[in-house]
């Protein structure tokens, strides 16, 4: 028998379990902060558009609302069978805020 599969074996039974993490939870943290960093003038809103998959469907709203209330947006949901899309908005740009001098 091989001296390290009984350590292997303890480490993989062992193993915590894994973050309550969404499979889409990557791309939506990405449009969102892209969204948010960005000028006024130069984006309002993105789209991220996914399969859902086997992802718990009320798990993923909310996620996606945490997404946006963490980044200060507002968040659409459209889930179709087996595929979703999230739209981030953020508010109407002020007047003082129409574009570089």
């Amino acid at each position: 028998m091989n001296p390290s599969l009984p350590r292997q074996l303890d480490h993989i039974l062992n193993k915590p379990a894994p973050d309550a993490e969404l499979a889409n939870e990557a791309p939506l943290v990405v449009a969102a902060r892209t969204l948010s960093h960005a000028a006024d003038y130069e984006m309002t809103a993105t789209t991220v558009v996914g399969v859902l998959g086997r992802d718990d469907v009320d798990a993923f709203r909310s996620r996606v609302r945490m997404i946006a209330d963490e980044y200060g947006l507002r968040a659409t949901v459209t889930i179709k069978v087996g595929s979703f899309s999230v739209r981030f908005e953020r508010d109407a740009p002020s007047d003082s805020s129409t574009g570089p001098d």
